[in-house]
């Protein structure tokens, strides 16, 4: 099995943003985990593209 080269990280979540994510997960059946990653790379984009337009 190939070496993950990913960071790990602890983070409390408020319960209803961790269910929040539960749920979205479960629809995409993906693991929490995986979905933050998702929703962290969306935001990040997002946030970039904000960026671009404003600048």
């Amino acid at each position: 099995m190939p070496e993950y080269k990913g960071k790990r990280n602890t983070i409390t979540f408020p319960v209803e943003v961790y269910e929040e994510i539960a749920a979205m997960a479960k629809q995409e059946t993906r693991t929490v985990s995986q979905m933050v990653v998702v929703l962290c790379q969306e935001a990040i984009a997002a946030r970039e593209n904000k960026q671009e337009k404003t600048s």
